[in-house]
């Protein structure tokens, strides 16, 4: 037959070298999860965790409880607790005398504390508060035993000797009522409070060959004892109704319903053989757990629904088995369902488990396991040439032996599967196989899928591909045998789909189509309307004949894939290397349309029981399928698993949060609530814990501290968060947890710590800085200031100077020229006659000439001469001087202390002032002028008038042409000071000057402040 071949290539290319990897990783590497253990009969469904010296757990481990906050807490040589990831030792505070006391008993509270029995006549504690609390109980006994609380919360305590003793702690208070309740003779072995209060004890006699039971009733005074005898050491314990079961070496039944009724069910449940003591336990689901010592464990499933006369199987598991010793001492089932064994080499732990092994069907790592699913929902899986059929919600069972090493395996259309032997070929529906004649070959078939058609197709090792018909056997030709078929599959359509590396190639009815480059395909998978193909570039799907991809950039998980099958459920599980996976159906649509599109995955690994994940790539061929019962079925190294979807459990407990301590300085805080840190505090670690111990290592937490984490800091399964460079203040540190099933407790746990400031940290220093601070800045102003007002005085000098020069400029020419020409025309008048009339006129110019050289020299005398003394004097002087109407009321006040003023300054300030009242005389037309001087750090001139005031314009720029108001503000400038000139709200014009006082003041009249500050 001719084969039309349709090629289609998909965008990507690959490189020669990751090809050749992909190949290498696929044949080579197995992807599956570390080797884990099978488990036993009996414990298929659930996954053991085991704690031993390796792990940190401690030796010889006795009691186990659970407090209210999560902790799990283990009595050994020490006391310790456990939150799931490591041990802690608690100790008795240092110092005191039960420092080294042995806890030989546990219990919790109704409020959820921890009691703790002590030997060594130590007595009872409570753990509070982070540490342990003596309760001072007198005479304590020589061994305390076991522990119980009675409905009215008084707690009684047994002795674990043959001694009667019997204690009761109520409303603070310790009773001896071990005579008074006529507890009889034995050692209490047992001690269960029922839900009526009715008080049981489990008594073995001296010799240790028999005990009994006895109780006390509610308002009894006496215990009454029970005639039935059992043997030595008997063990009592509770099932979840609260009725009472007792077990000793001839089996374990129930003694009184949940009711307090006497039982009369005749069910007893089997004995462990060579069990010295046996140690019972119910679990939520009815299973009997029984500890007991040197034969192991055992495991008794429904042991509630037993029936009076039926045969329940017990299972053991012993240290053979993974158990961490025969030895085992007490179990206890914690709040999430978890089993705990206690035994002399550590701690044990069994939870229900996700992935169940069957346990029926062998291991056959050398030619490889086959699965495939009938029209009927059974499941067929082929191992060590043994055919098993497992029927919808029934376990595997052998059906068929069969003659060959190397079967495929696949659906028949019409009913039952194919099993496809180089000798013949195999139609099995139900139990029962017709045979027909096989292809002729000698190559062994790897794979085979039927199509719509009724072909049937089988992959022959290194042959072209072969098919059958109603006529018969065929081998393919042309370009449909040239193709290097790997795996094949019939697609949702009912047609063939194959992978001939790296190319994909679809067979429907007469046509080929090819899409190429597509990768080393690991992976050959159809879903319920498209083909999946994975390789090391993640999952590529074909949908209606186009090509999408999940790269795994994006999906790391995604890669190197071994199967993938879709349920009615709405979900696809992928099984690859690194564990299985299960998604959203519409989840992975969206992936694959939005390139933005998250994919949550819910993993499945070893922590759920996967002993194995997958076969390795060697191996061809149909890995896993969905039965008719739901369960999805897979193929591992250990031969086959399945998940049932129907009993998957949630964990719904959202994980207690607890902070275990903070350490500092080499100093740890046990259980902090509030703390308050040395000074100088910087670095700091808080250790916390989410006390959900079902699977411990996927539990998360999310923290962080007010005032330096933004937002909350996604630790992931860290358990300890470190902060340094803290400074002092309040702080509050916050931490939430998840469990393994990712829901959340929101309220967390919190600590409030305060870190003291050291001196430089505290308020006083920061004070005493600010002030330094503002000294700093003053003397640096201050210097400023006492630069520019050197300079200015200096700028002062030099113009002094300057006019001291013109002074003796002009009297030793212009005066002195002018005085000789006087001198010359007075004898010339003197030699004229009186009567001549010239002469007249001669003297009057004279007699002008000598006012102009008086004025000249009050002039040069102005320039040679600075102003001294009080600026008062000086100001009232040149009021005088003005000559101001009498009508004109003139005020002139001095606030402060008065200050002898720098000369410069003064005359400066005199010229400023002049001015000033030069305009208010001239223009004001005032009635009133005040004259205000304050002496202070600073020196202030204040001038104002009631007159007609002044226009601000005017104020500001001076008239035009005049260079009265001009030379004002320069003068003030020159000081270095601030000249104000306005008219006032009412009427009036006002004149402020001030100067520093620096600049001001002689250096020896400012104030000691001031002088300090200007100091340099």
């Amino acid at each position: 037959m001719d084969w039309p071949i349709i090629l289609v290539r998909e965008q990507r290319r690959y490189t020669r070298l990751l090809a050749l990897l992909a190949v290498g990783l696929s044949l080579v590497l197995a992807a599956t999860l570390a080797h884990a253990q099978v488990a036993p009969a009996g414990f298929g469904g659930f996954k053991h965790v085991r704690w031993g010296p390796d792990e940190g757990a401690p030796d010889g481990i006795y009691k186990i409880a659970q407090s209210g906050d999560g902790y799990l807490w283990l009595a050994g040589d020490a006391l310790y607790r456990f939150d799931g990831v490591s041990f802690e030792k608690i100790d008795w505070p240092a110092g005191t005398h039960k420092q080294h006391a042995e806890p030989t008993g546990l219990m919790t509270a109704r409020n959820g504390e921890l009691w703790v029995g002590l030997g060594d006549k130590a007595g009872i504690a409570v753990y509070r508060g982070g540490r342990l609390v003596d309760l001072h109980m007198p005479d304590p006994l020589i061994s305390t035993g076991l522990m119980a609380q009675a409905p009215d919360g008084a707690v009684w305590i047994a002795s674990a000797r043959f001694d009667r003793q019997l204690r009761r702690f109520k409303d603070g208070r310790w009773q001896s009522v071990g005579d008074a309740v006529q507890l009889p003779d034995g050692a209490v072995m047992g001690l269960e409070f029922t839900r009526d209060g009715t008080l049981w004890v489990a008594l073995s006699y001296q010799g240790g060959n028999t005990g009994a039971l006895a109780f006390l009733a509610p308002h009894a005074r006496h215990f009454q004892l029970l005639p039935d005898r059992l043997s030595a050491r008997p063990r009592i314990t509770l099932d979840a109704s609260g009725a009472l079961w007792v077990s000793d070496k001839a089996g374990t039944y129930r003694v009184v319903d949940g009711r307090g009724r006497a039982s009369a069910s005749g069910v007893r449940l089997p004995a462990v053989a060579d069990a010295r003591t046996i140690v019972p336990l119910f679990d939520g689901r009815g299973g009997l757990w029984n500890a007991t010592a040197a034969v192991g464990i055992s495991y008794i499933p429904g042991a509630l629904g037993a029936v009076s006369g039926s045969m329940t199987p017990a299972y053991a598991f012993r240290a053979t088995d993974g158990l961490t010793s025969d030895f085992a001492y007490s179990s206890f089932v914690d709040r999430e369902g978890s089993i705990w064994i206690a035994t002399e080499a550590g701690l044990d732990q069994f939870r229900r488990a996700s992935a169940v092994q069957a346990q029926a069907i062998p291991a056959d790592p050398t030619h490889g396991l086959a699965i495939a699913r009938a029209n009927d929902g059974s499941v067929y899986i082929e191992s060590q040439q043994t055919l098993f059929r497992v029927t919808p919600g029934a376990a595997p069972r052998p059906i068929l032996k069969l003659d060959a090493e190397g079967q495929s395996i696949c659906t028949a259309r019409s009913g039952g599967v194919w099993i496809v032997e180089a000798s013949r070929t195999l139609r099995v529906i139900g139990d029962r196989a017709e045979s027909s004649p096989g292809f002729a070959s000698d190559a062994s078939p790897t794979s085979c899928a039927e199509d719509r058609l009724g072909r049937l197709w089988v992959v022959l090792f290194g042959r072209p591909l072969t098919w059958r018909d109603a006529s018969g056997w065929h081998t393919s030709s042309g370009k449909l045998g040239e193709q290097p078929v790997w795996d094949m599959i019939a697609t949702p359509s009912g047609d063939i789909a194959f992978t001939a590396r790296p190319n994909l190639a679809m067979i429907e009815g007469s046509r080929l189509t090819v899409v190429t480059n597509l990768g080393m395909a690991t992976m050959l998978a159809a879903g319920t309307q498209d083909l999946f193909l994975s390789d090391g570039q993640g999952l590529v799907r074909v949908r209606q004949g186009r090509v999408a991809r999940l790269g795994e950039a994006r999906f790391p998980w995604l890669a190197w894939l071994r199967a993938l099958v879709q349920t009615s459920r709405g979900e696809t599980w992928l099984i690859g290397r690194t564990g299985i996976s299960r998604v959203a159906t519409a989840d992975l649509d969206r992936a694959f349309a939005d390139p933005r599109a998250p994919l949550e995955r819910t993993l499945f690994n070893a922590q759920d029981g996967l002993v194995s994940a997958a076969q390795h790539a060697g191996f061809s061929g149909t890995q896993s399928v969905v039965g008719g019962d739901g369960r999805i079925w897979f193929l591992n190294r250990q031969g086959a698993a399945y998940f049932d979807p129907a009993t998957l459990e949630r964990n719904p407990l959202a994980p207690p949060v607890a902070i275990r301590a903070l350490t500092s300085g080499g100093q740890t805080w046990r259980d902090p609530r509030a703390l308050v840190l040395a000074a100088g505090t910087r670095a700091l670690d808080i250790a916390y814990a989410g006390l959900s111990l079902a699977v411990p290592q996927r539990v998360r937490f999310r923290y962080r501290l007010d005032g330096v984490d933004e937002n909350w800091v996604d630790a992931g399964a860290r358990r300890v968060a470190s902060y340094a460079n803290l400074g002092p203040g309040h702080y509050r540190f916050q931490v939430i947890a998840a469990n393994n099933d990712g829901r959340w407790n929101r309220t967390g746990a919190a600590l409030d710590f305060e870190i003291r400031p050291t001196f430089v940290q505290s308020w006083p220093f920061k004070l005493l800085c600010a002030a330094a601070l503002l000294a700093l800045v003053w003397l640096a102003y201050s210097m400023r200031m006492r630069a520019v007002a050197g300079r200015i005085r200096l700028r002062m000098a030099e113009r002094i100077e300057e006019r001291e020069r013109i002074a003796r400029e002009l009297h030793d020419t212009l005066l002195q020229a002018v005085q000789a020409l006087t001198l010359r025309f007075q004898l010339a008048v003197e030699d004229l006659s009186p009567k001549l009339p010239g002469r007249h006129s001669l003297i009057q110019a004279i007699d002008t000439a000598d006012q102009v050289i008086a004025e000249g020299r009050d002039r040069v005398q102005d320039l040679r001469t600075q102003q001294e003394g009080d600026v008062e004097l000086v100001i009232r002087d040149l009021i005088a001087r003005q000559g101001f109407d009498p009508g004109v009321q003139l005020s002139l006040t001095t606030t402060g202390a008065p200050r002898a003023m720098d000369p410069s300054t003064l005359d400066e300030v005199a010229r400023i002032a002049g001015e000033a009242l030069f305009n208010a005389w001239r223009h004001a037309c005032a009635r009133r002028v005040t004259v205000e001087i304050r002496h202070g750090m600073n020196f202030s001139l204040r001038i104002a008038d009631d007159g007609i005031g002044i226009e601000p314009e005017l104020a500001e720029k001076g008239r035009r042409g005049h260079f009265g108001l001009s030379g004002m503000s320069e003068r003030a400038r020159k000081l270095n000071g601030r000249l104000v000139i306005g008219p006032l709200p009412d009427q009036g014009t006002e004149m402020v000057l001030s100067v520093p006082g620096t600049i001001a003041y002689k250096a020896g009249t400012r104030g000691l402040l001031a002088r300090l500050w200007s100091f340099r």
